[in-house]
């Protein structure tokens, strides 16, 4: 919950019309943070493959939210990978937005 907590704060805080090219030191501790809560979310959706298995009812993604983490993380990988190659589509980091949706299933 907290590392869902800093990714909304983080959100919040981001503003891509302002910072293009992020050179301000803010832009910066803002995409260490953005890294972070990425392999956060990564590694967890990873331990629950490992622990639930991939396919079937009772595994990852048999449940729907999972499988809403599982976008979610593939999304964030597609944005890294194209970040490396100097591609940035803006699309898809939008789908950023779509974290703090995890809290929902945390939430009794």
């Amino acid at each position: 919950m907290m590392v869902i907590l800093l990714n909304c704060v983080t959100l919040g805080m981001y503003q891509p019309c302002e910072d293009m090219d992020c050179l301000s030191d803010r832009c910066k501790i803002l995409q260490v943070f953005d890294d972070f809560i990425f392999i956060f979310f990564a590694m967890e959706m990873v331990l629950k493959m490992v622990a639930l298995g991939i396919f079937g009812k009772k595994c990852y993604l048999g449940d729907t939210w999972n499988r809403l983490d599982f976008f979610i993380v593939m999304a964030g990988m597609v944005e890294y990978s194209l970040d490396l190659q100097n591609i940035n589509l803006s699309a898809i980091r939008t789908v950023r937005v779509l974290r703090p949706l995890k809290a929902i299933n945390r939430v009794p």
